[in-house]
């Protein structure tokens, strides 16, 4: 993708954490949207949780180079941010092949490069993870039949040797249900932490920490 200039005053673009961020409104994001490009899923907009797993893995950070996974990805803010501030080998998944010019114009605005694949949670295999350290995913645990999918998720993700999986969640009822499934079923030292921020706006969410 080419590179697009972004005006530093448009108030339709958002700049927190090291990373740039178009707004809905922005008439990048419109002009794919004239393509008939809608995902579903609730992959439409940037979701407040990324931001707390953001400030999260800045204060506990991944090695250099290693390979990080966005699970859930949308638009692709987290696995941006991991690629940028945090020099990981981002690969982004999604089950909507439809965010992924969302994630890919966001991705050239932020000058970094990442790998992308259409997949389900419950196809995401221990081939897939296998040399994976993080993965990670923001706002992914909102229907109930998503519980026990990411249960198996993570348990699969601790056998393939992945050292850390994180989830965030507003507060929703299937996310503590995963978090009490894990912290009773899990081999590994499972933590759940309040996260808030006020910037780019106010928001708290839980963090699901998973560490094989």
């Amino acid at each position: 993708m080419e590179k697009i200039k972004i005006k530093t005053s448009d108030k339709r673009v958002v700049r927190t954490r090291g990373i740039t961020l178009l707004k809905a409104a922005h008439p990048e994001i419109q002009k794919l949207k004239r393509r008939n490009l809608e995902p579903s899923i609730h992959g439409n907009k940037i979701w407040n949780s990324s931001f707390l797993i953001m400030d999260y893995l800045i204060r506990n950070r991944p090695p250099d180079g290693a390979r990080f996974m966005d699970l859930g990805c949308g638009w692709g803010p987290l696995g941006i941010y991991a690629a940028k501030r945090l020099k990981q080998k981002v690969l982004a998944v999604d089950a909507d092949p439809e965010v992924f010019p969302f994630l890919d114009l966001h991705a050239a605005i932020n000058n970094v490069d990442i790998e992308t694949r259409r997949l389900y949670f419950e196809k995401i295999t221990k081939r897939h993870m296998k040399g994976f350290h993080t993965l990670a995913g923001a706002d992914i645990c909102f229907w109930d039949e998503l519980t026990p999918i990411l249960f198996n998720l993570i348990r699969r993700a601790l056998r393939s040797g992945v050292k850390r999986i994180i989830v965030a969640d507003p507060g929703r009822s299937p996310f503590y249900n995963l978090a009490e499934r894990c912290e009773q079923e899990l081999p590994a030292d499972v933590e759940v932490i309040e996260r808030r921020t006020s910037t780019p706006r106010r928001a708290s969410a839980d963090l699901l920490v998973v560490r094989g």
